[in-house]
Formats: C-alpha cells, sequence, structure tokens
C-alpha cells in the first residue's frame, strides 16, 4: 500500500470528496488528486493532511502500523526510569548510548520513554534522527528530529533501513542498507549525499521499523 492508496483510504473513510478534503488542508484539489493517482509522493502539506485525515503523518509517508498521535506527554523526563513502565514502551537514547546498545543494555538509564506497538521486542529503542542525510524530496523521507524505532533483534536484508556502526569511523549512523553483487553500501535517503561503501567494520545496531514526529 502507497502513500496514494493510504490517502485514498482515509478519505473514503471520512466520507470525504477530494474538493473537501483539499479545501481543508488547504491545497487545491488538483494537488490532492496528484497525491491520490501517486504522482507526488512526498506531500509539502503532509503534517495538514494528517491532522484533517485523523492520522499520524508517518503512517501516511510509511506505512507504519501505529496511527496513535504523540504528544510531549508521552515523555518521563524524570532521570529515572518511571516506576510503572508500561510493557509497550521503549527508551529514547543518544547516538552515544546506540553505539554500546547490546544485550538490552541495561546499564544504560535513558531519561524517557516513549509507545511502540505491543509485538516491538524488548531490546528496541528510539532514537532521535540528526542531520538531513535520510530527508529526501521524493519517495520516503525521515527528517532530522523525527524519533525511529530500532529494533536490534531484527536481521537486516538489502533495502531495510539500519542504525549502524561503522568501526574504522567511529561513528553511528542512519541509512538504508545497500547489498549489490558482493557489495555493500550504507545509502542516504537525500540525493545530495554519496553512497557510504563499507567494505568491513560494519556493525548493523538495528533495523529501523517506525518513524514518528512528535506533535
Amino acid at each position: 500500500m502507497s502513500i496514494a492508496d493510504r490517502v485514498r483510504q482515509k478519505r473514503t473513510q471520512h466520507r470525504l470528496t477530494q474538493a473537501e478534503l483539499a479545501k481543508r488542508v488547504g491545497i487545491t484539489q488538483q494537488s490532492l488528486q496528484k497525491i491520490e493517482d501517486g504522482r507526488t509522493q512526498n506531500p509539502r502539506k503532509l503534517l495538514n493532511l494528517a491532522k484533517e485525515l485523523n492520522c499520524s503523518p508517518e503512517w501516511l509517508q510509511l506505512g507504519t502500523t501505529t496511527e496513535v498521535r504523540e504528544s510531549s506527554s508521552h515523555y518521563s523526563n524524570d532521570s529515572a526510569p518511571p516506576t510503572s513502565l508500561s510493557q509497550h514502551q521503549r527508551p529514547i537514547i543518544s547516538v552515544f548510548q546506540a553505539a554500546q546498545w547490546s544485550n538490552h543494555s541495561q546499564a544504560i538509564e535513558p531519561q524517557a520513554y516513549l509507545d511502540t506497538p505491543p509485538d516491538t521486542s524488548p531490546s528496541a529503542f528510539w532514537l532521535k534522527v540528526i542531520g538531513d542525510s535520510m530527508t529526501s524530496t521524493s519517495g520516503i523521507s525521515i527528517p532530522e528530529g523525527y524519533l525511529i524505532l530500532v529494533e536490534p533483534d531484527r536481521t537486516a536484508k538489502n533495502g531495510d533501513l539500519v542504525v549502524a556502526k561503522i568501526i574504522t569511523h567511529n561513528e553511528v549512523t542512519f541509512k538504508k542498507l545497500v547489498i549489490d553483487t558482493g557489495h555493500t553500501y550504507l545509502k542516504p535517503l537525500n540525493s545530495n549525499y554519496r553512497p557510504i561503501e563499507v567494505s568491513e567494520g560494519l556493525v548493523i545496531i538495528g533495523v529501523v521499523t517506525q518513524a514518528r514526529v512528535l506533535f
């Protein structure tokens, strides 16, 4: 299911015509039609569109399974983890902590937690996107400031979005994994950045299964 299918599905569920939805979003009917027929993959007013369709922008764009809107009230900013942490919450950690994340990293004490789908593994964590290398003008785009859900227990395959550690560069990065004719690359979604060929020293920390922006 594409973004075109999801927009059309939600509009139909809310019994809105293209003209009605376009007016609410603040775009022309022709612009909405381009979204629904697949010509526009990255709408300029994605947040407005998601608001009027009563769903999250990441679900519209990425097709994530969770459509619950999150807000700052879901954070726990206390220095210690909450005493009654939900089994469906996972920690928000830093890039430095992600580099050390292994065996559920019991020694790491996150400062905040965020809800996740019920089938999320215990070892998963949230990580904030830094930089614009995964911001794209077409297709999937995950801008700076988004939170990504990382699953260390999932085996990465060609085409997955991953958080990886390049040992030779001593850095953690968020990129698309591309395996082509025996070569492994970490490819940005932003065409202004070049793919990074990794011949050795690559550690996949986890596969990204969801991206979310906080309202």
